[in-house]
């Protein structure tokens, strides 16, 4: 999330629940991870401002904080705040004149007292996110301490503890600011999360920028040693590799798996040549202008399931080439000027998911390394393995691509407009891929409006399992309404200069809004049409935003 997006979230949090309900979310800032317990004593213990003015925070202020924006889940009765919300919250903390860095010493000995005792439970979860707290309290009280003490942590490592590296690399990447007088930390902690990886040239790079002393480094004045993979620079061998396979760990309190490794994918045209696809059957209907069925027709599709973990799959669907009209025709009813003029197109073969992206699969994936930012383990409103995922930026939904690509070694990413419409018509030039009309037994939008001369149907209001609603002909579920998908084109006015062979149509002009298709649950159904067309900020979150994912 950029600083701006984090701001906005702000203030849209003070304006739903006022000014003493910020005051209490800028405590709530300081500790890297809440429970409730946590920040019912941080309401406890800071009534009042550093002049002893009573700031009046209801007590309703410590519920409404985690369950707001402001907090995700990540854990029985564990809460985070996304990085830059805690960054630009701390910020405002040290600038209001109410509070300052008065506050924030007052805060670091509130929170070094509150886990002394957790410190030596039985529990090791327990012992962990009290450990990381108490970094956190000494970073902004004492910040030479904390380094040492980090540093300390890596020496009593036993280097084999992947996800112990990873978990430290988390803690001090998280307080770069109150550590910025020691770099070597952060790049030590960088280097060795690669490490934890497999990931040894970057590895190598980064600890090349530490002075070294033999085959140590010197860290906030503590010896630091390298890892002999790393002296050598060479590769691990598949056998340590596969000795990497399902380890997990708990960073900030939060769950985090490593990736499985495996052989890299087979490329498309192997997977078609060698058969690796499986079939599926399904039925495909077509409806008249009144909504009713006229036409029930059965079709096979091939598909082949991408593990991800923990029994969790990715369904791909095979998409056969050819091609067709992008946009709408002139006399379609509800066009838009953005829809025109229709320009033929020619796509070549390519995978997509079957379904939208769930939130078991987003799971999946965001607990994958980071690649380029952070992903919430539930961004969705509404919660449920087989709902679609919502409440994704642009941004992060390539971030799902990224690190999925990165584990899997092939390049799944987000489709072109025109593979999206193309695969959404699926051989159809009508409204709808279900033909001149939809009804909301068909998909999930605002169904109490009507487009043609249906009857008027249900309002759900909500996000809907996926694949409850028929398919279209390729085979692909939920291509209308439920959620809008991101699409990794940037927005044009019209298709007068749109590439002929269905590729991503970037422009020079980063600030352009990216392209979202299909419609959402609490759209009109004009604008589930299969030519419609949507955009909105890269950054921006919505409740009735997902994606799918293609794979060419």
């Amino acid at each position: 999330m950029k600083p701006d997006s984090a701001n906005r979230r702000i203030a849209s949090f003070e304006k739903s629940f006022g000014k003493p309900h910020l005051y209490l979310a800028y405590h709530a800032a300081f500790p890297l991870a809440l429970t409730a317990d946590l920040l019912y004593h941080l309401w406890i213990n800071f009534q009042q401002d550093i002049h002893g003015r009573l700031l009046d925070i209801p007590w309703v202020a410590v519920a409404d904080i985690l369950l707001s924006p402001l907090c995700e889940e990540v854990g029985r009765e564990l809460y985070e705040m996304d990085g830059e919300v805690r960054q630009e919250l701390l910020k405002q903390l040290q600038a209001d004149a109410n509070f300052s860095q008065q506050r924030v010493l007052q805060l670091s000995n509130f929170l070094l007292e509150y886990v002394q005792q957790q410190l030596y439970s039985d529990n090791p979860d327990i012992q962990d996110f009290a450990q990381a707290q108490q970094w956190t309290a000494l970073a902004y009280k004492q910040p030479k301490d904390a380094a040492r003490k980090l540093a300390l942590a890596y020496t009593q490592l036993d280097y084999q503890d992947l996800t112990e590296l990873i978990r430290l690399e988390s803690v001090v990447e998280t307080l770069t600011e109150p550590l910025r007088e020691f770099p070597q930390l952060q790049i030590y902690a960088c280097g060795m999360a690669y490490f934890a990886r497999g990931e040894l040239a970057q590895a190598t790079v980064q600890l090349k920028r530490i002075s070294k002393i033999g085959n140590r480094i010197q860290v906030a004045g503590v010896s630091l040693p390298i890892p002999e993979e790393i002296r050598k620079t060479r590769s691990l061998t598949r056998r340590r590799l596969l000795q990497i396979t399902g380890l997990t760990g708990l960073g900030l309190g939060t769950a985090m798996l490593l990736p499985r490794v495996r052989q890299p994918s087979a490329p498309l045209t192997h997977l078609l040549v060698t058969g690796q696809l499986k079939n599926f059957d399904f039925e495909a209907v077509t409806v008249n202008a009144q909504g009713q069925v006229t036409k029930t027709q059965r079709h096979q599709a091939q598909f082949f399931s991408q593990e991800l973990r923990n029994g969790v799959t990715l369904d791909m669907v095979a998409i056969p080439g050819g091609n067709f009209l992008i946009g709408a025709p002139v006399e379609e009813k509800g066009n838009d000027d953005d829809e025109l003029p229709q320009q033929e197109i020619t796509i070549q073969p390519f995978f997509m998911s079957k379904y939208p992206i769930t939130q078991v699969q987003w799971r999946a994936v965001a607990t994958l390394p980071r690649v380029d930012r952070f992903l919430k383990r539930n961004p969705s409103r509404f919660k449920g393995d087989n709902l679609p995922v919502e409440s994704v930026s642009w941004h992060e939904a390539n971030e799902f691509c990224a690190r999925l690509a990165e584990w899997i070694k092939i390049a799944y990413r987000l489709p072109s407009e025109a593979e999206w419409e193309y695969a959404c018509r699926a051989g159809t030039t009508t409204p709808f891929y279900f033909g001149e009309t939809i009804t909301s037994d068909l998909a999930n939008y605002s169904g109490t409006e009507t487009y043609a001369a249906e009857p008027n149907g249900t309002y759900r209001g909500k996000t809907n399992p996926v694949g409850e609603l028929p398919p279209n002909a390729f085979g692909l579920y939920d291509l209308h309404g439920n959620v809008w998908e991101w699409c990794a084109d940037s927005w044009h006015g019209n298709y007068n200069d749109v590439p002929s062979d269905g590729s991503v149509w970037q422009s020079e002009n980063e600030n352009l809004f990216p392209i979202f298709r299909g419609g959402s649950w609490m759209d009109l159904p004009v604008h589930c049409r299969c030519a419609n067309r949507n955009r909105s900020d890269r950054d921006g979150r919505n409740e009735n935003v997902g994606f799918r994912v293609v794979y060419s």
